[in-house]
């Protein structure tokens, strides 16, 4: 996609300005951990693809330069949009609310291109390419053609726009974001039932689980009571569609079924899942501290018989956490585990710090991506992640 070719291009610009210009990088406690678990992935790309095809080497190494700008991204999204000394407190408030309008506004346009697709264009089964991918029909997909990963980003979306709204209805005086106080509020109180029912469409038993626990926790430490009216209204919307409520059936069935190990009684796609994670964690064990290398993962596996290699789907396991054990090994899982737990940390005690509900808005979004890429290998995937370091790169200093 574009972002792979202009991402790191605007990485390495913005490195050389630093270094010609002689300016300071931007102070941070977040950045270094990230690139710690980036060394230790390179180690691991080295030590894994050492017997791979030039091509295979090749392809697998550009993610490496995929995580490396994401790192950088959210590194100078720090340092453009917080970092000029020259613009007063309110300008540099102006700024970010400017930030904000452009996120949310390219967030209501990728929801408004999956309304139009979900009414318009149901069954893409025509369109489709061939190579593993499955039309849903059915389901809003929007341009992303995957309900999963759409819903994996409302799920992020869904906390970080309430958080901004609570946020707005605190301020006294108007804000950048547009012309008046009230009207952002409005907008985004448009843009948050716009993503629920988003949500509700993609039909992902993922999704909802991902936004359910980041929503849940959330509320349970903003205000309690809306969890109530939100039951309520899930309820309704789940018995009022039987679509989503066989979803929510085969999910509860699924856990169950997990929890009693008796694999005859989930839904085929679940078991494909399951069966997945199985023969996956079988790799693991091959390689348990260094792992196969990172992103080898849909050439090693397809030697072992695990994926087919021309699928889109190959490139990891069907969960983002074992995806990672399975390449990077033990160190590297729990290198991923410290850079994103610090995230964590961070924002939640920026949240506790009374620093703005746009921090707790973030936690929670993230809980929920980790919860997503338990069952979907959805976080480093770039519509998801550039918005999430994008976001973290504004907070992280906006105080």
């Amino acid at each position: 996609m574009a972002s792979d070719i202009l991402l790191p291009l605007f990485s390495l610009l913005w490195i050389e300005q630093k270094i010609v210009k002689n300016e300071k990088f931007p102070r941070n406690n977040w950045i270094g951990l990230g690139f710690l678990f980036l060394s230790w992935a390179f180690i691991s790309w080295l030590l894994g693809a050492w017997d791979l095809e030039f091509k295979e080497k090749f392809l697998s190494f550009s993610y490496l330069v995929r995580l490396f700008s994401f790192l950088v991204f959210g590194w100078a999204t720090m340092d453009i949009f917080n970092s000029n000394n020259s613009l007063s407190l309110g300008e540099r408030a102006g700024v970010r609310a400017n930030f904000f309008a452009g996120f949310f506004l390219i967030s209501g346009i990728v929801i408004l291109l999956g309304f139009l697709q979900f009414f318009l264009v149901p069954d893409i089964a025509k369109y489709s390419t061939e190579g593993g991918w499955d039309p849903h029909t059915g389901r809003l997909l929007g341009t992303w053609l995957d309900p999963n990963y759409l819903a994996g980003f409302l799920g992020f979306l869904l906390p970080v726009s309430i958080a901004k709204w609570y946020d707005l209805k605190k301020q006294i005086t108007p804000t950048p974001f547009v012309k008046g106080e009230k009207i952002p509020r409005i907008f985004l109180a448009l843009l948050i039932i716009a993503s629920l029912v988003a949500l509700f469409l993609t039909f992902s038993r993922s999704g909802y689980l991902a936004a359910g626990i980041g929503l849940l926790i959330f509320f349970l430490v903003k205000d309690w009571k809306v969890i109530l009216i939100a039951i309520i209204l899930a309820s309704i919307g789940i018995v009022s569609s039987e679509r989503a409520t066989k979803r929510v059936e085969e999910l509860a069935g699924t856990f169950a079924s997990i929890i009693l190990q008796d694999t005859d009684e989930i839904d085929p796609t679940a078991k494909l899942r399951i069966q997945n994670w199985g023969k996956s964690f079988t790799l693991f064990e091959k390689k348990k501290i260094a792992g196969i290398g990172y992103n080898t993962y849909r050439y090693i596996a397809a030697d072992e018989g695990i994926v087919n290699e021309g699928y889109f789907s190959a490139g990891g396991a069907d969960s983002t956490h074992l995806t990672i054990l399975v390449t990077t090994g033990l160190i590297g899982f729990f290198l991923y585990l410290l850079f994103l737990g610090n995230l964590l940390r961070i924002s939640w005690k920026k949240s506790h710090e009374k620093k703005g509900t746009i921090y707790l808005g973030f936690f929670t979004g993230l809980c929920a991506l980790l919860v997503h890429a338990t069952f979907v290998n959805s976080l480093f995937f770039p519509l998801i992640f550039i918005p999430v370091m994008a976001v973290w790169g504004i907070i992280s200093r906006e105080n």
